[in-house]
Formats: C-alpha cells, structure tokens, sequence
C-alpha cells in the first residue's frame, strides 16, 4: 500500500480519511444541524485544509525517516528438476539487510 496524502479538497486517500473524522467527532450532529448551512461549509472548509496538512506532514515524514531494520530472508531446500538429465541441485542462500532502508520508502501525494 502506498501512502497518499490526498490534496486540499480532502476528497480522496488519507486526507479524506482524516475529514472523515475530524467531521465525525469535532462537533455533534445537533449542532451542526442548528448551523446555516453556509457556516458548516465555512468550518468543513478549514477542517479539509486541516486534514490535508496533517496528511501531508505523516506521508513526509514518513517518507523521510522511516527506517526498515533488520530484514532477513533465507531459502534453503532443493531445485525443481530441469534440464535434459533432471536432476535437482540444493540451495542454501540468506540475504541479510545492509543499511538502514531510509530513502527507500515512497509515498505519493
């Protein structure tokens, strides 16, 4: 899974997500209901802005510091048979992780 910020309408990826919840939980529905409708934009509005710049800053920083640590993998058994005499060969191979992985990560906006 890719990290995707979103943009500034909130209308897709993480920012979404995080409008999903700051409309939920910042202000009940009895009292947006008494607001004109015009004002609850006005507020929605900031509350897009805002779950933009929160999304935005966690894909960056992740983006920037995450560090993958201690990846190793092994394969040990045999081949499959192939060739004109099938015949296997064993195989024993472990790849250790050689740096911290920072850079590697990627996330799109």
């Amino acid at each position: 899974m890719s990290l995707k910020a979103g943009d500034i309408t909130a209308a897709s990826e993480m920012s979404k997500a995080i409008f999903d919840q700051l409309d939920k939980n910042l202000m009940s529905q009895a009292d947006k209901d008494a607001m004109k409708a015009a004002d609850l934009e006005v507020i929605r509005a900031g509350w897009r802005k805002l779950a933009y710049s929160i999304a935005q800053g966690i894909t960056d920083y992740i983006n920037a510091n995450l560090e993958i640590i201690g990846v190793k993998t092994a394969v040990t058994g045999n081949t499959g048979q192939g060739g004109t005499d099938l015949h296997t060969h064993s195989v024993n191979l472990t790849g250790v992780q050689s740096s911290s992985g920072i850079g590697h990560a990627k996330t799109e906006t």
